[in-house]
């Protein structure tokens, strides 16, 4: 019965996200996506007028596949906890404490105004979310101003009424990104989004997909695909970056060997210590077996690799516009083997 419920559910979701969001094709043709499982965006990003809609993981199954890590979906879906779970295997960002009613408790051995004074940058988020929602990146212009996401500017008796409107919020270290990270775009993070996913017959973790995520003007801060910020494939051989794709808001599909904004080129990029930092990676999701697959946000900083925060089944958009998942035989198994395709 539970699951009858959660499959109605998840193509109700499928038919209300594409009435709200009207994107720009015909009513007619929507309806055909509907019944395979994909949103309407989808048809541009995937470009399914040329491509066969079976290689991919539909709508419909992404969101059936949330529940493959029950009942351990939380260590991923909740960041304080992934924090300590995870962080026993990489390296993650630190918390210096939590928000919960506007009020702050602190772990770090340091009040809220001393960590206000004496960091430069930090980052406010909510316990559970994703997508770049509930994320805030705070840096210091100086004693008494403080910019939100870019955006906001606070003085500090601002910013300390800011606080006491959150709850369930954490309070983090900002990760400096590398020279490299930076050198795709300075303005944003730049993380790299990459699967893992526990195969059924060995038992053992492999990297499914891989892409190095670049913000632009619009998501800045953030590079968030969504909000409009650049997917670059990596190879997993080598660590070279593909051309970019963006989430697709018109019929019309762009793909991009240069940064947008500032020209950057993108495509050919070499992403430094791959293999180190691939080998790291499935280090980390063999220590966490009863995690079958994670959508990992990691940063290059100059101190090394270091998780952001994990999914517990990432939104495949942001890897298919690049290649479909199940032309991979080991990914198709997968699913199939976890009763999702």
């Amino acid at each position: 019965m539970k699951q009858t419920y959660y499959k109605y559910r998840a193509k109700l979701n499928i038919i209300k996200k594409d009435l709200r969001d009207k994107f720009p094709i015909s009513f007619f043709k929507k309806m055909g996506l509907w019944r395979k499982g994909f949103l309407a965006e989808k048809h541009v990003l995937y470009q399914l007028d040329k491509n066969n809609y079976k290689d991919y993981l539909s709508d419909y199954h992404t969101s059936m596949a949330r529940w493959i890590n029950e009942p351990f979906n939380e260590i991923l879906t909740n960041k304080l906890i992934f924090s300590e779970c995870v962080g026993k295997y990489i390296k993650v960002p630190e918390t210096y404490g939590i928000f919960v009613n506007g009020k702050f408790s602190f772990n770090s051995g340091k009040t809220l105004e001393e960590l206000v004074e004496q960091l430069n940058i930090f980052v406010v988020k909510v316990v559970s979310g994703g997508g770049g929602k509930g994320v805030y990146i705070i840096k210091k212009k100086s004693d008494n101003q403080f910019v939100l996401n870019n955006t906001t500017t606070y003085n500090k008796v601002e910013l300390f009424e800011f606080f006491t409107t959150l709850n369930n919020y954490i309070f983090t270290e900002f990760i400096e990104p590398s020279e490299f990270s930076k050198s795709l775009n300075e303005t944003s993070v730049n993380t790299m989004r990459i699967i893992t996913l526990i195969d059924p017959k060995t038992n053992k973790a492999f990297i499914a997909r891989a892409v190095q995520r670049i913000g632009v003007a619009a998501s800045a801060p953030q590079d968030n695909f969504t909000k409009g910020g650049l997917s670059a494939a990596i190879d997993l051989m080598t660590g070279q970056l593909s051309d970019c794709t963006r989430h697709p808001k018109t019929k019309e599909h762009k793909r991009y060997t240069h940064h947008p904004d500032t020209n950057i080129k993108i495509e050919g990029v070499i992403i430094p210590n791959w293999k180190s930092i691939e080998a790291q990676i499935i280090e980390a999701a063999n220590n966490l077996p009863t995690l079958k697959v994670i959508g990992w946000d990691f940063v290059i900083s100059n101190k090394g690799l270091v998780a952001i925060e994990g999914n517990h089944h990432p939104d495949p958009d942001v890897l298919q516009g690049h290649e479909p998942l199940l032309t991979d035989e080991r990914i198709k198994a997968f699913y199939k083997f976890h009763n999702i395709i």
